[in-house]
Formats: C-alpha cells, structure tokens, sequence
C-alpha cells in the first residue's frame, strides 16, 4: 500500500468505519497482488525445471 493511501486513511477518523473499511480493501489488495507475484515465480521456476526432449546422437 502507498503513502498516498494511507494520507487518505488517516483523514477519517477514529470512529468512522470507513477508515476501516479502506483499512481491509488495502489488506486485501496487497495479498491479491503478493498472490500474483507469486504465481509468476512459480511459473517461471517450473519452466525452468521442464526437462528437454533429450535425444541420443551417434558416438564420435
């Protein structure tokens, strides 16, 4: 979450569910986007592990 978000969540106060509100949206934003993340690295470490089609040549 950004500075910025937070500057907008600390306008509201204490008593005003709306600070929460935007509290949980921006939790909730954060672990989609670590959650994407994530899946990049894994597929980028699976490809990295698919073995190649081997193929045996002749001696020299």
């Amino acid at each position: 979450m950004t500075e910025e978000y937070f500057d907008e969540m600390r306008k509201f106060g204490h008593e005003d569910d709306m600070r929460y509100r935007m509290l949980m949206r921006g939790v909730k934003n954060l672990l989609e986007q670590r959650k994407r993340e994530k899946s990049k690295l894994l597929k980028a470490i699976q490809h990295r592990h698919r073995k190649k089609d081997l193929r045996a040549d002749k001696w020299s």
